[in-house]
Formats: C-alpha cells, sequence, structure tokens
C-alpha cells in the first residue's frame, strides 16, 4: 500500500508539474509574439511610420548607406500593416511602394546617391500626408511650383539665342520638383490631376523642343505654359479661376494674357536697365571724384579756350 500510494503520489507530481509548464509557456509565447505597433490606432501608427520615413531621409541625407537600407527593409514591412494601408490611396501606396523598391535598388548601385536621396524625400512627404493629412508639407511646395514658373517664363521671354536651352534648363527643375512631391499627392489628390500635371510638363518639353526644330512658334509656348500652371492650380486645388477672371477684365481691348505677361517682362527688362545705367553712373563718378585729387586732370573740350 505504502508503494502504490507514494507511485500515486509521484505521478499526480508530474501532471500538477506538466500543467504548471503549459500555463507558463502561454504568457511567455504572448511577450514573444511581439505586435508590429504598440496600438492598432492608425493614428498612432501613422505617427510611427511618419517617424520612421524621418530617421531614413536623415540617415539618407547624412550619406549613411547601410542604414538607410536597414530602415528602409522595416519601412517596407510596417507599411503594409492593414491599419497604415487603411489610409491613403491605392495610387498613393502603388507609387509608395514603387519608391521604396528604387530607393533600395539604387542602394545597391555606385554614385545613386542623390537617386536614394530623392527617394527619401517622396517617402518623408509621403507618410507625412498620411500623418498629418489638415497641413502637410508638400503643399508648400506651390509656392515652390509659382517661383519655378516664373523663372521658366522669365528663362523664355529672354532676348537671346539661348533662351530655349534657359527655358528647358527651368522646366527641368520644375520636373525635379512635381516628382518630389508626386506620392504625397497621389496619397490624397486625384491620381488623374497629378497626371495632367505630368502631361503637361511633357507637353511644355515637346513645343520647346518644337521651336528649336522650327516647327512650332512662341504662341504655343505661350499656351503650354499656361496650361501647365492650370494643371498645377488643379493639384492644389486653385481651379476657382478667379485670379485669371479678374486679369481678363483688367486686359484691355484685343489684347491677351500672354501679351499682357510680355509687357510685364518687358517693363521688368527696363527697370533693370535703369537700374544698371545708375550704378555704372555711380561708379564712374566714383572714379573720377578719387582720380582729381591725385593731379590727372580731367579732358578739355576741344571748342574751348
Amino acid at each position: 500500500m505504502r508503494a502504490s500510494s507514494l507511485f500515486a503520489l509521484l505521478c499526480s507530481a508530474v501532471i500538477i508539474g506538466v500543467l504548471s509548464g503549459c500555463q507558463l509557456a502561454a504568457p511567455a509565447a504572448g511577450k514573444s509574439a511581439k505586435p508590429a505597433f504598440e496600438t492598432d490606432q492608425p493614428s498612432n501608427a501613422l505617427e510611427q511610420l511618419s517617424t520612421l520615413s524621418d530617421d531614413i531621409y536623415t540617415a539618407a541625407y547624412g550619406s549613411n548607406r547601410q542604414l538607410v537600407f536597414t530602415l528602409l527593409q522595416r519601412l517596407e514591412t510596417v507599411s503594409e500593416a492593414p491599419v497604415i494601408r487603411s489610409s491613403g490611396t491605392a495610387a498613393g501606396w502603388k507609387a509608395f511602394d514603387g519608391s521604396v523598391a528604387s530607393a533600395k535598388k539604387a542602394l545597391l548601385q555606385k554614385n545613386a546617391s542623390r537617386e536614394w536621396y530623392t527617394q527619401a524625400a517622396r517617402l518623408k512627404l509621403a507618410t507625412d500626408a498620411l500623418n498629418r493629412p489638415q497641413v502637410p508639407l508638400w503643399l508648400q511646395y506651390e509656392g515652390v511650383l509659382r517661383e519655378d514658373e516664373q523663372r521658366l517664363r522669365t528663362s523664355w521671354q529672354m532676348q537671346a539665342e539661348s533662351n530655349v536651352e534657359a527655358a528647358a534648363v527651368s522646366l527641368d527643375i520644375y520636373r525635379e520638383h512635381v516628382d518630389r512631391f508626386e506620392v504625397a499627392a497621389l496619397m490624397q489628390r486625384d491620381e488623374g490631376s497629378i497626371r495632367r500635371l505630368q502631361e503637361q510638363m511633357a507637353y511644355a518639353e515637346q513645343v520647346l523642343s518644337g521651336v528649336e526644330e522650327g516647327v512650332a512658334n512662341a504662341a504655343a509656348v505661350s499656351i503650354a505654359l499656361d496650361s501647365l500652371e492650370h494643371a498645377a492650380n488643379e493639384v492644389f486645388n486653385r481651379t476657382d479661376g478667379a485670379g485669371e477672371t479678374a486679369l481678363a477684365k483688367a486686359i484691355p481691348p484685343g489684347a491677351t494674357i500672354g501679351s499682357l505677361r510680355s509687357g510685364r517682362a518687358q517693363l521688368a527688362e527696363m527697370f533693370i536697365a535703369a537700374f544698371v545705367m545708375v550704378i555704372l553712373s555711380l561708379a564712374g563718378w566714383r572714379k573720377y571724384s578719387q582720380q582729381q585729387p591725385q593731379g590727372i586732370p580731367f579732358p578739355k573740350d576741344k571748342h574751348k579756350p
């Protein structure tokens, strides 16, 4: 009896030990299965995604190739979470994934730091647009594009043989800025408006090439630039046309918006020319005033004694 009782007691202890081990293993397994985010709230998840893209941008700015690659892999994994993909648009996420792939590809190539830096900037603006949809950073490019457009028009209106080439360079800068905020804009805007802006950039480039080849004229360039401005306004939700309507009322009969802008450009050139003449006159007077005390005679008029 004692042997059987001892055996029963031993079996009970073994069973209790096994059950206790199972209960302890369950919490341990729960701790090892750590979720990608500490919360399932979209706002907090997007904030963490934005912070991660900021780190990528900072590392890219510092030319830290290894860190950028490591952070990009994490960004790629984190961005696939359903709580993240519930924000933005399908077109925006397609462009986002394309930027991640392009950045990773560029990181494996030599002399491609500019490319992965550009992609890091695109991702930063995109995640910022998701995290702060009311005041995203990419909207600041509206003012940048206006400056680019003015530079483009000024380059084209230069009275020089290289005006077409200068306008083409200005258009390249314009395109680079649009490319930088493209993903962010796709996250918040209708895809058609961004594609129309890109199409107008391509059309403006074709017209400038046509002018150089003799198959397009100045009127075609003016139309292309006006269309480019309208497409940009559409992206930034400035399509009410109030400004153009007011401008049209102020144009004299028989004139056009293009001719008015050309007149403004001529007026600006006249002002600059006058300013240069004043500077040259002051420089001449200063030189004369410095030479007189040193005994350098001022040339006399031959018609006077």
